[in-house]
Parts: structure tokens; C-alpha cells; sequence
């Protein structure tokens, strides 16, 4: 679902300001006028932003279990390893910055406080701004997905785009419920900024994500009309998500079980594997034909002249509750030759460094971490 985009964050130095003033009529000494750094500032009602660095020293500070903390959505990825709340935002707690034009301290205004959310480092970019390694993805994650908060029921804009290692800062009243939430295909999730539980989610299959990394040892010769191709290092992901780009959301009880496999050729005859019918899927004493999510075409490798690489991405439609199954590999497809396409099978002449056979490969469907 990991799919480079710019990223607004809010955070630059702290400005000091001094004046000077003189009294009427006087010429006496300068009194000076406190600088900003020294009154500090109110921040509006609904003051919200986001600064590019930790915050720390706020007492009431609760740390987080960043494996439950979390919001994974087919485009994005929102970590969360602490939350806090506070009435005053000091230069000790959140560094030599100034946020957007408060000046520090920044206090809350009368009957409202400040509840702040750290983002993992680890943390994907995120509102869409990179994918979370999911697979099914295909095209701009930037516009796929869209983070917000939503505070006592109203909801708010979040400035700029949510970077990993950033602090959200939202003022609000106080006790009043606040959450981020994240649409992402269509759907919404939410993630409660004052205790870090989901209260919303898109679909339990993202909870955990469950993969495994299917490889086939053998290698294949394959051959038409005046053309060959060896085809090594099978190896790949298979991964169980609820989501595609091309396929959409699964049906109620079903999931997608995303399934790539890519290969090395020493040839650059252009073989075009048949992506369907090269890798096939057995669960539950079924056999089932995927979608193709890719055409599969071979590409040369511009580090390794006369090598070229392809790969094999499908989505199988199988249920929600599968947690193994079997991969069936034999590639098949076709060449291009003079402009013209020929087929290409497994060769046939006994050679015992190339397998004729299909490869059968348990997969073993685990939590990711």
C-alpha cells in the first residue's frame, strides 16, 4: 500500500523582540517593553497546527502503545507514541519555536487547553503523503486520502501535511472530545487524541496486516519460434488487505489477498507472462485464477546489460478469514518477436537444470509488525 510529495510543516525560530520607549517630556533612561517571549500570547479558540519536533516536560503526558496508537488506511499510516494536554505551551516544552505568529508562552484561553499528539518517527508520512506498504495501491496517494480532527463533533482542517516526528496541537475546550481522523478510499477511521484507542476503524483486516514472502527455487526455461528464456530467483509478498485501487473495497466477509512474485531473465526477447494463468492460488481445496493487477512485462536491468526482470502482481478474492493457502507457479505468456507475438511455454526437453513442472508454495499468513 509503500508509492515523493512536498510537505508543509510549521515550525520556525523563535522571534525576540525588544523595544524602547521614553517617557513623555523625559529624556531619562529606556523603559524597556517586555518582548513577546516574555508576555507570551493567547491562542484563538480554535487554534490548531502542527510543528516539526517532539515536545516534552508537560506532566500529564501519556505514553502509548504505538502498535494499538495507530491508523492504517490502503493510501497512509498515522502512529501516535504519546499524547498530552496542557493550559500553557512553553519554549522548554516545544523547543525555540514559534507557532505560526503566537509568540511563547502560548496560553489557552479561558476555559479551553491545549491537548497535543506526537507522531511516531517511524510513522509513514502521513494524510496520503506516502503509502503505507500496502499493496493494491495505484495512484496518487496525496489525493487518495485526507486527514482531519474532529473536536466535539465539529471538524477541522489539519495545516499543512502530517510529517513523522511532528506534534499536533489543537486547543479546545476543556474535557471536550477530540480525535484525528483519516478518510482514505472512501472511508473514514478515528483515533482518539486523548487516550490513543481507535474508536473507528476502516476494516479489522488492517489490524493487524497479515503477510507472508512466497519464493520459488527452481528455475524455468521457456520457449517459442526461434526464442528462448531462463527464468530464475522467483521470490515475492503475499499480503491479505481489504482494499484495491482497480478492484475497490472487498465484499462483507472477503478480502484480497494481494499476491506479487517477481522474476530474472537473462533474455531481453521481451517474454510477457500471462499473469493469470503463471500463478495460481489453492485454499480451502479450491484453485482460484486472480486478477491481474499488472501487465508483467519484462524490463532490462540497466545495472546488469543483457539481464532483464518481471514480476507477477495479482488480487485473489478469498475470505476475510483466510490465514493460509498454496501458490501454483508455472510461467507461461508469450514472446515478442519481429513485432509479431508468438507463445512461450515451459521447455520440454528434459534438461534437468530447468524444472517442467508446477511449484507448489505453502504461504502462512502472519501479523506484520
Amino acid at each position: 500500500m509503500r508509492r515523493a510529495t512536498a510537505a508543509v510543516t510549521i515550525g520556525a525560530a523563535m522571534l525576540l523582540a525588544a523595544g524602547c520607549a521614553t517617557p513623555p517630556g523625559g529624556s531619562g533612561a529606556a523603559s524597556p517593553t517586555p518582548s513577546p517571549s516574555e508576555t507570551g500570547s493567547t491562542a484563538p479558540a480554535d487554534f490548531t497546527t502542527a510543528i516539526g519536533r517532539a515536545y516534552q516536560g508537560i506532566s500529564s503526558t501519556k505514553s502509548l502503545t504505538p502498535s494499538k496508537a495507530v491508523l492504517v488506511g490502503p493510501h497512509s499510516y498515522l502512529q501516535l507514541d504519546r499524547v498530552a494536554r496542557t493550559t500553557t505551551l512553553t519554549a522548554d516544552q516545544l523547543g525555540v519555536a514559534q507557532l505560526g505568529d503566537q509568540a511563547l508562552p502560548v496560553h489557552a484561553r479561558s476555559g479551553y487547553e491545549f491537548v497535543l499528539a506526537h507522531l511516531t518517527p517511524n510513522s509513514t508520512g502521513g494524510t496520503g503523503v506516502a503509502r503505507p506498504g500496502l499493496p493494491g495501491y495505484d495512484g496518487d496517494a496525496l489525493n487518495a486520502s485526507k486527514a482531519a480532527l474532529v473536536v466535539d463533533g465539529t471538524s477541522r482542517s489539519v495545516p499543512g501535511q502530517l510529517l513523522a516526528d511532528e506534534t499536533i496541537i489543537v486547543s479546545v475546550p476543556a474535557g471536550a472530545p477530540v480525535a484525528l481522523r483519516m478518510n482514505d478510499g472512501g472511508r473514514a477511521q478515528d483515533l482518539d487524541l486523548r487516550t490513543g484507542t481507535r474508536t473507528r476503524t476502516a476494516s479489522p483486516l488492517y489490524y493487524p496486516v497479515r503477510a507472508a514472502s512466497p519464493s520459488f527455487d527452481d528455475a524455468y526455461y521457456v520457449t517459442g519460434p526461434h526464442t528462448t528464456a531462463g527464468l530464475t530467483s522467483a521470490s515475492g509478498t503475499a499480503v491479505l488487505a481489504p482494499y484495491a485501487d482497480k478492484l475497490g473495497w472487498a465484499r462483507k466477509g472477503r478480502a484480497w489477498l494481494f499476491v506479487t512474485v517477481g522474476f530474472n531473465t537473462s533474455s531481453l526477447s521481451q517474454f510477457k507472462p500471462n499473469v493469470a494463468r503463471s500463478l495460481t492460488l489453492t485454499a480451502g481445496g479450491t484453485t482460484l485464477t486472480g486478477h491481474a493487477t499488472s501487465s508483467g512485462d519484462t524490463t532490462s536491468e540497466s545495472d546488469a546489460p543483457g539481464a532483464a526482470g518481471g514480476h507477477l502482481d495479482l488480487a485473489f478474492d478469498v475470505p476475510a478469514s483466510l490465514r493460509s493457502g498454496t501458490l501454483n507457479y508455472l510461467p507461461v505468456g508469450s514472446f515478442v518477436v519481429d513485432d509479431k507475438t508468438v507463445p512461450a511455454t515451459p521447455y520440454q526437453g528434459g534438461d534437468p537444470h530447468y524444472n517442467t513442472s508446477v511449484q507448489h508454495e505453502h504461504v502462512s499468513l502472519k501479523p506484520r509488525t
